[in-house]
């Protein structure tokens, strides 16, 4: 076996750490990514331009929610803390980075298997209600429930994403899975359109985007 020099030992060990890194893939922690000084300017400008648009209104529901620089928030109402990121972007400085990591809902429930971030190793998938409670329609319109108890969708001039953009920075706006499968038809689930706050179900072979969060199952935040 050749005897190989220090440096050369360091950069084989470095390759054998990258390429494991690469096989975790978007599963790893959020903040295990490595952000490109290009990447986090553009997610910087992004979430300053979404802040300007936030009202009064939107601050007072903001306000229930305990913003954590390790990059988690929680429902002071629920108890329920919430990764401010997608799984698939990375937590820096206050903002989300890189695009989400698409799942199909048998992939989202073991998302958060062997992952601890802010020190917590106990994440889920979150339930419909749990996931719908998340829903806001800066219009103040929303339609009326559906007949199963479902929260009716935004309406008006409603922004998108349809969610406290201070809380869940560049968010994408687009449908996320929840844990919850459908109870009639065994091969869709439950999932929730941040771009008009609709709820509904999908077939399990979706791929769509994920939020983790931890703790008890509670009533969602109306």
């Amino acid at each position: 076996m050749p005897i190989l020099p220090p440096s050369r030992f360091l950069t084989l060990i470095a390759a054998l750490a990258a390429s494991l890194l690469a096989a975790c893939g978007s599963d790893a922690p959020p903040t295990a990514a490595v952000v490109s000084a290009e990447a986090l300017a553009v997610a910087q400008a992004a979430h300053q331009q979404a802040l300007q648009k936030v009202d009064e209104r939107e601050q007072g529901f903001t306000a229930g929610f305990e913003l954590r620089d390790d990059g988690t928030a929680v429902d002071t109402a629920s108890g329920l803390m919430w990764m401010r990121c997608a799984v698939g972007q990375a937590w820096h400085t206050g903002v989300c980075v890189g695009e989400p990591k698409l799942s199909s809902w048998d992939q989202a429930q073991k998302a958060g298997e062997d992952m601890v971030f802010a020190g917590h190793a106990d994440w889920r998938v979150p339930t419909r209600d749990e996931l719908a409670g998340l829903i806001y329609c800066s219009s103040g319109v929303r339609r009326a429930p559906e007949r199963e108890g479902v929260p009716g969708s935004c309406e008006g001039g409603y922004r998108t994403p349809t969610l406290l953009v201070t809380v869940f920075p560049n968010s994408p706006a687009h449908k996320f899975w929840s844990a919850t499968p459908d109870e009639r038809y065994r091969f869709a689930a439950w999932g929730v359109s941040f771009y008009n706050g609709a709820t509904g179900i999908g077939p399990h072979t979706d791929y769509v985007n994920v939020r983790l969060v931890r703790g008890s199952a509670a009533a969602a935040r109306n």
